[in-house]
């Protein structure tokens, strides 16, 4: 697909509809190319990353529910009981 500048504002739709069919839209500006726009390539997982986001989400996966609660209680009081401990 090919866009001139001035047809960017007023056919953004298109552009955007082309990107999302796997299409590369060619930008021109009098008749010279300006850009070519491609769509993002997918985002894939490595088997590495997986495992480190596993490990990660998953470090509290043998303790139960209520004692994940209470560390999580323990972590948002903060370091001072109350104002008289300034």
């Amino acid at each position: 697909m090919q866009l001139t500048a001035s047809q960017l504002q007023s056919k953004h739709k298109a552009l955007i509809d082309a990107l999302k069919r796997g299409e590369t839209v060619e930008i021109t500006y009098h008749g010279q190319t300006l850009g070519v726009v491609h769509p993002a390539a997918p985002t894939t997982n490595s088997q590495e990353q997986e495992a480190a986001m596993n490990e990660f989400f998953g470090m509290h996966r043998d303790l139960g529910v209520a004692n994940v609660e209470s560390e999580l209680r323990d972590i948002r009081k903060g370091r001072r009981k109350s104002l008289n401990d300034l």
